[in-house]
């Protein structure tokens, strides 16, 4: 009997997915990067590389909903009705 330890696959990180992001991106809009010049595309391919990728990798936690405070019933005052009845 053979084994085969076969490594599993690893979740990618943030960085990793922004990297390749950022390399779509750059093929993508080349002609972009001829209007803006090479210095603002990089830096507006990065943000918006790092906008794309932020919610990856992040696992949702379960939200508790906070519990709701009970109102108590409120018997009417004896003062309020002798108030009433003295007018």
């Amino acid at each position: 009997m053979a084994t085969t330890n076969a490594p599993k696959a690893e979740k990618a990180s943030r960085k990793d997915a922004r990297n390749t992001i950022e390399e779509k991106l750059n093929l993508l809009l080349v002609d972009l990067k001829k209007d803006l010049g090479d210095v603002k595309f990089k830096n507006r391919v990065k943000k918006a590389a790092k906008l794309l990728s932020k919610g990856l990798g992040k696992t949702k936690k379960k939200v508790i909903a906070p519990k709701q405070k009970v109102e108590k019933k409120v018997k009417p005052a004896k003062k309020a009705a002798a108030v009433e009845t003295e007018k």
